[in-house]
């Protein structure tokens, strides 16, 4: 197959000049520029009726830099931002794209030249290169000599637009439909804390996650009772976290993205979307602990939900005629329900546990009982919980 060529430079111009960059914090300054490149490649891989695409590194030196993890970020959210659009941004890697964006920065006399390449998967066709220039400044030349990575870098990544932001202070961003919700640019610097404000205006499973090459970790919060739902650290690609939740709507939510150390530096990005609908808590619900333990009859089986991944029902139980017992979890509509058992005496020390005794990921679990009170905890271990699922305790 043939390979075609579109070159293409983009030069940002001021009175006749390449544009001066602010000396004091580029982050941003390069906005402009990105936002042309991106409506460009929009055009090029809308005329070829693309359908997955995806963003890679900027390499300056053959190393990663804060300039080079900005630009990906930043050209990642203008392409996700723009309407339209049929194909959509993948955020684990090349894997499974058929066009990939990635490039390099040099460093040239006066000016800072990034370099973007537009290339068709299936046979590394070249299809569109482009470039853009600015004119050299010590900050901008900062961000080439910072990592982007996490380790022992020296801390020089300017704040950005929406800092100093807070608990008290967050950025509000919008749940997305699916996948290729928009995504929401930021730097961290050394000891910085991101904090995010989301309400949904429905019930439904919701994802959060960070892109770009630095080492994020997030947490997520209910921000009326600053109670923790769930954290994470390497759930998405590479070092990128990804929380799972299901949303209640009109609640409102808290994401809070740190480095996973304290030294973490760079740009990267964030986005929020639901992927489908939540299941309702049960009629059991909240017994998310032992003092909430509902009762459940020996030879009566109950019916739960685990309503989002961090879901923990606990239920108790009396022997009244000591022999053996069986206890078993199990997914409703299939046996590949995740569960995981744990049974505590009265005084709630732990006695035994079973994940997989079951058929598959069933939970089963069979011993001698004493005349008495047990507690049973149960929890999933699949991050995205598909059924509901029975609670059962029988008399061998």
């Amino acid at each position: 197959m043939k390979q075609h060529f579109l070159r293409f430079a983009i030069f940002v111009f001021f009175a006749g000049t390449v544009f001066a960059q602010n000396a004091e914090n580029p982050i941003g300054q390069t906005d402009e520029a990105v936002k042309a490149l991106a409506q460009s490649i929009h055009n090029k891989l809308t005329a070829e009726k693309a359908q997955k695409i995806a963003v890679g590194q900027f390499f300056y030196q053959g190393t990663a830099s804060v300039l080079g993890a900005y630009w990906s970020n930043q050209l990642s959210s203008e392409l996700s931002n723009i309407s339209g659009r049929s194909y959509v941004l993948l955020s684990g890697g090349f894997a499974g794209a058929d066009w990939t964006i990635s490039g390099e920065i040099v460093s040239l006399p006066g000016i800072i030249r990034v370099y973007t390449r537009l290339v068709r998967t299936e046979n590394r066709a070249l299809e569109a290169a482009f470039n853009a220039d600015f004119e050299r400044s010590t900050a901008l030349a900062a961000m080439l000599s910072s990592s982007g990575s996490s380790g022992g870098g020296s801390s020089r990544t300017a704040q950005d637009e929406w800092e100093p932001d807070s608990w008290e202070n967050p950025q509000a961003i919008e749940i997305g439909a699916d996948e290729r919700a928009a995504v929401t640019n930021r730097t961290l610097h050394e000891g910085d804390e991101d904090f995010f404000l989301l309400v949904p205006e429905k019930n439904g499973r919701f994802i959060a996650e960070t892109t770009g090459s630095i080492d994020t970790y997030m947490h997520l919060y209910n921000y009326e009772t600053r109670e923790e739902l769930s954290r994470n650290d390497d759930g998405a690609s590479g070092d990128n976290a990804r929380i799972r939740y299901n949303l209640q709507a009109g609640t409102q939510y808290l994401v809070k993205v740190r480095g996973y150390s304290e030294r973490t530096n760079g740009s990267y990005g964030i986005r929020a979307y639901l992927y489908g609908e939540a299941p309702p808590p049960d009629e059991y619900e909240p017994n998310d602990d032992s003092s909430t333990a509902n009762l459940i009859a020996i030879g009566t089986p109950q019916q739960h939900t685990f309503y989002n991944d961090d879901d923990i029902d606990w239920v108790k139980f009396q022997i009244t005629q000591p022999g053996r017992y069986t206890i078993r979890t199990r997914g409703v509509r299939s046996n590949r329900l995740d569960t995981f058992i744990e049974l505590f005496d009265s005084d709630l020390n732990s006695i035994a546990e079973n994940d997989d005794g079951g058929d598959n990921y069933d939970s089963r679990l069979s011993r001698q009982f004493q005349n008495g009170l047990y507690y049973l905890k149960v929890r999933c271990l699949d991050d995205d919980p598909d059924q509901a699922y029975t609670i059962s305790i029988e008399a061998d």
